[in-house]
Protein backbone atom coordinates (compact mmCIF):
# COMPACT_ATOMS: atom_id res chain seq x y z
CA UNK A 1 0.00 0.00 0.00
CA UNK A 2 1.37 3.33 -1.16
CA UNK A 3 1.01 6.57 1.03
CA UNK A 4 0.00 9.95 -1.04
CA UNK A 5 2.44 12.41 -0.18
CA UNK A 6 0.99 15.69 1.32
CA UNK A 7 2.79 18.72 0.34
CA UNK A 8 3.05 21.13 2.87
CA UNK A 9 4.14 25.12 2.73
CA UNK A 10 5.13 27.15 5.96
CA UNK A 11 5.14 30.67 5.95
CA UNK A 12 9.10 31.73 5.90
CA UNK A 13 7.60 35.32 8.05
CA UNK A 14 6.10 33.84 11.07
CA UNK A 15 6.11 29.76 10.19
CA UNK A 16 2.03 29.25 10.20
CA UNK A 17 1.74 26.45 7.36
CA UNK A 18 -0.12 27.70 4.43
CA UNK A 19 -2.50 25.35 2.29
CA UNK A 20 -2.26 24.65 -1.48
CA UNK A 21 -5.29 26.32 -1.76
CA UNK A 22 -4.17 29.86 -0.80
CA UNK A 23 -1.53 29.86 -3.64
CA UNK A 24 -4.74 29.26 -6.34
CA UNK A 25 -7.41 31.70 -4.72
CA UNK A 26 -4.13 33.95 -4.78
CA UNK A 27 -4.47 34.80 -0.33
CA UNK A 28 -0.51 33.71 -0.30
CA UNK A 29 2.43 33.87 -2.82
CA UNK A 30 5.29 32.69 -3.62
CA UNK A 31 8.23 35.09 -4.30
CA UNK A 32 11.79 34.71 -4.85
CA UNK A 33 11.57 31.43 -3.56
CA UNK A 34 10.27 32.71 -0.46
CA UNK A 35 6.60 31.84 0.62
CA UNK A 36 4.11 34.76 2.54
CA UNK A 37 0.97 33.27 3.66
CA UNK A 38 -2.52 35.13 3.91
CA UNK A 39 -1.35 35.94 8.06
CA UNK A 40 1.58 38.17 6.40
CA UNK A 41 0.19 39.10 3.20
CA UNK A 42 -2.48 41.66 4.16
CA UNK A 43 -0.53 43.13 6.55
CA UNK A 44 2.11 43.66 3.94
CA UNK A 45 -0.44 45.32 1.58
CA UNK A 46 -1.79 47.44 4.66
CA UNK A 47 1.63 49.01 5.10
CA UNK A 48 2.17 50.04 1.37
CA UNK A 49 -1.78 51.64 0.93
CA UNK A 50 -0.68 53.59 4.42
CA UNK A 51 2.38 54.54 2.62
CA UNK A 52 1.32 55.80 -0.76
CA UNK A 53 -2.23 57.89 0.88
CA UNK A 54 -0.34 61.40 0.94
CA UNK A 55 -0.11 61.58 -3.01
CA UNK A 56 -2.14 62.49 -6.09
CA UNK A 57 -4.93 59.65 -6.72
CA UNK A 58 -3.13 58.32 -10.42
CA UNK A 59 -0.04 58.70 -8.89
CA UNK A 60 -0.85 57.27 -5.53
CA UNK A 61 -1.97 54.19 -7.66
CA UNK A 62 1.24 53.96 -9.27
CA UNK A 63 3.98 54.76 -6.58
CA UNK A 64 1.32 52.76 -3.92
CA UNK A 65 2.67 49.47 -6.58
CA UNK A 66 5.98 50.75 -6.00
CA UNK A 67 6.26 50.66 -2.21
CA UNK A 68 4.75 47.10 -2.11
CA UNK A 69 7.84 46.50 -4.10
CA UNK A 70 10.09 47.90 -2.52
CA UNK A 71 8.79 45.88 0.90
CA UNK A 72 8.93 42.65 -0.47
CA UNK A 73 12.90 42.85 -0.92
CA UNK A 74 13.12 43.62 2.54
CA UNK A 75 10.58 40.95 4.00
CA UNK A 76 12.52 38.52 1.86
CA UNK A 77 15.98 39.74 3.14
CA UNK A 78 14.42 39.47 6.89
CA UNK A 79 12.53 36.16 5.85
CA UNK A 80 16.38 35.30 4.29
CA UNK A 81 17.26 36.09 7.89
CA UNK A 82 15.01 34.25 9.34
CA UNK A 83 15.44 31.65 7.07
CA UNK A 84 19.39 31.05 8.06
CA UNK A 85 18.74 31.29 11.77
CA UNK A 86 16.42 28.31 11.68
CA UNK A 87 18.47 26.13 8.93
CA UNK A 88 21.84 27.27 11.83
CA UNK A 89 19.65 26.67 14.25
CA UNK A 90 18.25 23.27 12.64
CA UNK A 91 21.95 22.34 12.15
CA UNK A 92 22.96 22.68 15.40
CA UNK A 93 20.28 21.03 16.66
CA UNK A 94 20.97 18.13 14.34
CA UNK A 95 24.86 18.32 15.59
CA UNK A 96 23.18 18.36 19.02
CA UNK A 97 21.22 15.55 18.58
CA UNK A 98 24.14 13.51 17.04
CA UNK A 99 26.04 14.02 20.37
CA UNK A 100 23.48 13.02 22.63
CA UNK A 101 22.61 9.87 20.54
CA UNK A 102 26.47 8.95 20.34
CA UNK A 103 26.68 9.92 24.04
CA UNK A 104 24.04 7.56 24.70
CA UNK A 105 25.35 5.01 22.78
CA UNK A 106 28.76 5.01 24.69
CA UNK A 107 27.03 5.29 27.80
CA UNK A 108 25.40 1.93 26.57
CA UNK A 109 28.15 0.13 25.27
CA UNK A 110 29.90 1.70 28.78
CA UNK A 111 26.82 0.23 30.53
CA UNK A 112 27.16 -3.15 29.16
CA UNK A 113 30.50 -3.76 29.58
CA UNK A 114 30.21 -2.65 32.92
CA UNK A 115 27.78 -5.50 33.84
CA UNK A 116 29.41 -7.56 31.99
CA UNK A 117 32.64 -6.76 34.63
CA UNK A 118 30.20 -6.80 37.26
CA UNK A 119 29.01 -10.03 36.50
CA UNK A 120 32.64 -11.89 36.01
CA UNK A 121 33.39 -10.48 39.44
CA UNK A 122 30.19 -12.03 40.58
CA UNK A 123 31.08 -15.14 39.12
CA UNK A 124 34.78 -14.91 40.57
CA UNK A 125 33.31 -14.11 44.01
CA UNK A 126 31.05 -16.84 43.79
CA UNK A 127 33.99 -19.33 43.15
CA UNK A 128 36.12 -17.89 45.79
CA UNK A 129 36.22 -19.95 49.29
CA UNK A 130 33.45 -18.59 51.97
CA UNK A 131 35.11 -17.64 55.86
CA UNK A 132 33.40 -21.06 56.95
CA UNK A 133 35.19 -23.06 54.36
CA UNK A 134 38.74 -21.14 55.28
CA UNK A 135 38.10 -22.05 59.09
CA UNK A 136 37.38 -25.26 58.51
CA UNK A 137 40.59 -25.62 55.73
CA UNK A 138 42.45 -23.96 58.61
CA UNK A 139 41.17 -26.03 61.58
CA UNK A 140 42.17 -29.52 59.24
CA UNK A 141 45.63 -28.29 58.29
CA UNK A 142 45.65 -27.56 62.35
CA UNK A 143 44.79 -30.96 62.89
CA UNK A 144 47.14 -32.29 60.08
CA UNK A 145 50.20 -29.99 61.47
CA UNK A 146 49.64 -31.97 64.89
CA UNK A 147 50.31 -35.13 63.62
CA UNK A 148 53.29 -34.17 61.42
CA UNK A 149 54.23 -33.03 64.63
CA UNK A 150 53.31 -36.38 66.43
CA UNK A 151 54.96 -38.02 64.04
CA UNK A 152 58.49 -36.46 63.68
CA UNK A 153 58.97 -36.99 67.50
CA UNK A 154 57.89 -40.41 67.10
CA UNK A 155 60.64 -40.74 64.38
CA UNK A 156 63.20 -39.13 66.35
CA UNK A 157 62.32 -41.61 68.94
CA UNK A 158 62.97 -44.30 67.04
CA UNK A 159 66.00 -42.22 65.62
CA UNK A 160 67.70 -42.18 68.74
CA UNK A 161 66.93 -46.09 69.65
CA UNK A 162 68.15 -47.32 66.44
CA UNK A 163 71.30 -45.17 66.77
CA UNK A 164 71.90 -46.77 70.46
CA UNK A 165 71.70 -50.00 68.98
CA UNK A 166 74.20 -49.04 66.15
CA UNK A 167 76.53 -48.08 68.42
CA UNK A 168 76.20 -51.02 70.98
CA UNK A 169 76.85 -52.76 67.63
CA UNK A 170 79.92 -51.05 66.62
CA UNK A 171 81.78 -51.94 69.71
CA UNK A 172 80.55 -55.44 69.25
CA UNK A 173 82.78 -55.25 66.46
CA UNK A 174 85.63 -53.36 67.45
CA UNK A 175 86.00 -56.06 70.00
CA UNK A 176 85.11 -59.01 67.93
CA UNK A 177 87.75 -56.92 65.44
CA UNK A 178 90.52 -56.73 68.95
CA UNK A 179 90.17 -60.32 69.11
CA UNK A 180 90.43 -61.53 65.68
CA UNK A 181 93.38 -63.29 64.25
CA UNK A 182 94.56 -62.28 61.14
CA UNK A 183 95.31 -65.51 58.87
CA UNK A 184 95.97 -63.27 56.15
CA UNK A 185 99.38 -63.71 56.74
CA UNK A 186 99.32 -67.46 56.73
CA UNK A 187 97.67 -67.78 53.67
CA UNK A 188 100.05 -66.07 51.91
CA UNK A 189 102.35 -68.38 53.21
CA UNK A 190 100.54 -70.86 52.16
CA UNK A 191 100.59 -69.71 48.68
CA UNK A 192 104.30 -69.62 48.49
CA UNK A 193 104.26 -72.88 49.90
CA UNK A 194 102.74 -74.74 47.14
CA UNK A 195 104.66 -72.74 44.70
CA UNK A 196 107.55 -73.78 46.55
CA UNK A 197 106.84 -77.72 47.17
CA UNK A 198 106.26 -77.70 43.08
CA UNK A 199 109.69 -76.01 42.90
CA UNK A 200 111.34 -78.97 44.67
CA UNK A 201 109.16 -81.38 42.74
CA UNK A 202 110.48 -80.33 40.04
CA UNK A 203 114.38 -80.39 41.62
CA UNK A 204 114.01 -84.05 42.59
CA UNK A 205 112.90 -85.26 39.25
CA UNK A 206 116.28 -83.37 37.87
CA UNK A 207 118.17 -83.96 40.61
CA UNK A 208 121.09 -86.64 41.12
CA UNK A 209 120.87 -89.82 43.71
CA UNK A 210 121.35 -88.24 47.31
CA UNK A 211 123.99 -89.53 49.39
CA UNK A 212 122.54 -90.34 52.77
CA UNK A 213 122.56 -87.42 55.19
CA UNK A 214 123.73 -87.58 58.55
CA UNK A 215 121.08 -88.27 61.37
CA UNK A 216 120.01 -84.89 62.81
CA UNK A 217 119.69 -84.54 66.50
CA UNK A 218 116.83 -86.07 67.68
CA UNK A 219 113.72 -84.26 68.99
CA UNK A 220 113.47 -83.52 71.88
CA UNK A 221 111.15 -85.34 73.95
CA UNK A 222 108.25 -83.37 75.47
CA UNK A 223 109.24 -81.60 78.87
CA UNK A 224 107.59 -81.30 82.06
CA UNK A 225 103.58 -81.00 82.61
CA UNK A 226 103.50 -77.31 83.99
CA UNK A 227 101.67 -76.69 86.89
CA UNK A 228 98.34 -75.22 86.24
CA UNK A 229 98.83 -73.45 89.57
CA UNK A 230 102.68 -71.82 88.87
CA UNK A 231 100.84 -69.54 85.84
CA UNK A 232 98.49 -66.87 86.07
CA UNK A 233 94.88 -67.77 85.63
CA UNK A 234 94.53 -66.29 81.76
CA UNK A 235 97.79 -68.31 80.83
CA UNK A 236 96.88 -71.49 82.20
CA UNK A 237 93.58 -71.43 80.65
CA UNK A 238 95.37 -71.19 77.30
CA UNK A 239 97.48 -74.04 78.40
CA UNK A 240 94.40 -76.33 78.57
CA UNK A 241 93.39 -75.10 74.86
CA UNK A 242 96.74 -76.81 73.77
CA UNK A 243 94.95 -80.22 73.52
CA UNK A 244 91.91 -79.52 71.78
CA UNK A 245 91.04 -81.16 68.49
CA UNK A 246 90.45 -77.80 66.84
CA UNK A 247 93.53 -76.46 64.81
CA UNK A 248 91.90 -73.01 64.99
CA UNK A 249 91.63 -73.20 69.43
CA UNK A 250 95.16 -74.77 69.43
CA UNK A 251 96.57 -71.92 67.23
CA UNK A 252 94.95 -69.52 69.50
CA UNK A 253 96.34 -70.49 72.94
CA UNK A 254 99.91 -70.52 71.03
CA UNK A 255 99.82 -67.45 70.30
CA UNK A 256 98.60 -66.32 73.60
CA UNK A 257 101.08 -68.06 75.76
CA UNK A 258 104.00 -66.69 73.34
CA UNK A 259 102.82 -63.21 73.48
CA UNK A 260 103.06 -63.77 77.09
CA UNK A 261 107.21 -64.55 76.94
CA UNK A 262 106.75 -66.53 80.33
CA UNK A 263 109.58 -68.87 80.12
CA UNK A 264 107.27 -71.31 82.31
CA UNK A 265 105.15 -71.98 79.42
CA UNK A 266 108.15 -73.63 77.27
CA UNK A 267 107.36 -77.18 78.02
CA UNK A 268 104.00 -76.80 76.92
CA UNK A 269 104.81 -75.27 73.65
CA UNK A 270 107.68 -77.39 72.33
CA UNK A 271 105.72 -80.29 71.49
CA UNK A 272 103.58 -78.14 69.40
CA UNK A 273 106.61 -77.99 66.93
CA UNK A 274 105.69 -81.29 65.86
CA UNK A 275 101.91 -79.96 65.94
CA UNK A 276 99.55 -81.71 62.87
CA UNK A 277 98.23 -78.43 61.69
CA UNK A 278 101.16 -76.87 59.84
CA UNK A 279 99.77 -72.92 60.36
CA UNK A 280 100.41 -74.03 64.40
CA UNK A 281 104.06 -75.61 63.54
CA UNK A 282 104.93 -72.13 61.49
CA UNK A 283 103.40 -69.78 64.73
CA UNK A 284 105.07 -71.91 67.54
CA UNK A 285 109.12 -72.09 65.57
CA UNK A 286 108.51 -68.84 65.02
CA UNK A 287 107.66 -67.97 68.81
CA UNK A 288 110.74 -69.94 69.93
CA UNK A 289 113.01 -67.38 68.96
CA UNK A 290 112.43 -65.36 72.05
CA UNK A 291 113.33 -68.37 74.42
CA UNK A 292 117.02 -68.58 74.29
CA UNK A 293 117.03 -72.47 76.03
CA UNK A 294 118.99 -75.31 74.46
CA UNK A 295 115.45 -77.28 74.27
CA UNK A 296 113.92 -74.15 71.82
CA UNK A 297 117.11 -74.51 70.02
CA UNK A 298 116.99 -78.62 69.15
CA UNK A 299 113.03 -78.31 68.26
CA UNK A 300 113.74 -75.80 65.81
CA UNK A 301 116.81 -77.71 64.35
CA UNK A 302 114.47 -80.98 64.07
CA UNK A 303 111.68 -77.98 62.89
CA UNK A 304 114.42 -77.55 59.98
CA UNK A 305 113.65 -81.21 58.61
CA UNK A 306 110.07 -80.04 58.24
CA UNK A 307 108.28 -81.36 55.19
CA UNK A 308 106.19 -77.64 54.97
CA UNK A 309 108.65 -75.34 53.47
CA UNK A 310 107.50 -72.27 55.32
CA UNK A 311 107.90 -74.10 58.22
CA UNK A 312 111.03 -75.06 57.65
CA UNK A 313 112.30 -71.65 56.81
CA UNK A 314 110.94 -70.41 59.62
CA UNK A 315 112.69 -72.43 61.66
CA UNK A 316 115.61 -71.40 60.06
CA UNK A 317 115.23 -67.87 60.64
CA UNK A 318 114.53 -68.28 64.86
CA UNK A 319 117.96 -70.55 64.87
CA UNK A 320 119.72 -67.08 63.25
CA UNK A 321 117.97 -64.86 66.02
CA UNK A 322 118.35 -67.28 68.86
CA UNK A 323 122.19 -68.88 68.51
CA UNK A 324 123.46 -65.57 66.48
CA UNK A 325 124.96 -67.70 64.11
CA UNK A 326 124.38 -67.22 60.05
CA UNK A 327 124.67 -70.33 58.65
CA UNK A 328 123.17 -70.59 55.53
CA UNK A 329 119.95 -72.78 54.48
CA UNK A 330 117.85 -72.35 51.07
CA UNK A 331 114.35 -74.05 51.19
CA UNK A 332 114.49 -74.05 47.99
CA UNK A 333 117.33 -75.49 47.53
CA UNK A 334 118.02 -78.68 46.28
CA UNK A 335 117.44 -81.66 48.83
CA UNK A 336 121.16 -82.76 48.96
CA UNK A 337 122.14 -79.42 49.73
CA UNK A 338 119.88 -78.70 52.49
CA UNK A 339 120.88 -81.95 53.92
CA UNK A 340 124.51 -80.21 54.00
CA UNK A 341 123.05 -76.98 55.33
CA UNK A 342 121.27 -79.07 58.01
CA UNK A 343 124.56 -81.09 58.92
CA UNK A 344 126.50 -77.83 59.43
CA UNK A 345 123.98 -76.58 62.10
CA UNK A 346 123.81 -80.06 63.76
CA UNK A 347 127.81 -80.03 64.00
CA UNK A 348 127.92 -76.31 65.32
CA UNK A 349 125.40 -77.24 67.96
CA UNK A 350 127.33 -80.46 69.46
CA UNK A 351 130.03 -78.19 69.75
CA UNK A 352 128.29 -75.07 71.56
CA UNK A 353 125.52 -76.95 73.45
CA UNK A 354 127.27 -77.54 76.32
CA UNK A 355 128.45 -73.77 76.72
CA UNK A 356 124.21 -72.46 75.48
CA UNK A 357 123.19 -69.98 77.45
CA UNK A 358 125.69 -69.67 80.04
Amino acid sequence: MQEDTIQVSFCDLCGTSVPESDFQSGTAVRHQGKTIGVCCLAALREAGQAKAAGGAPVVQAAKGGGAEARLLPVAVVLLAAIAAATIFLDQKLTSLDHQWRDAHEQLLERRGSDSQVLQSMGLAIDGMARKADLDLVIEKVGAGGARVDAMAEEANRRFEALRSELALVQNEVRTLAGSAIDYRPLLDDLRQRQLRMQEVVDALHAAPPLPVPVAPPAPPEPGPAVDANTLPPALAEQVKKLASTDPATRFEAVDELLRSKNPAVLASLLPLARDPDGFVRRLTVEGLRDFKRAEAVEALLTALQDQDANVADTAWRSLREVTGQKLPFEVNASKDAKARAIQKWAEWWEKNKATFGS
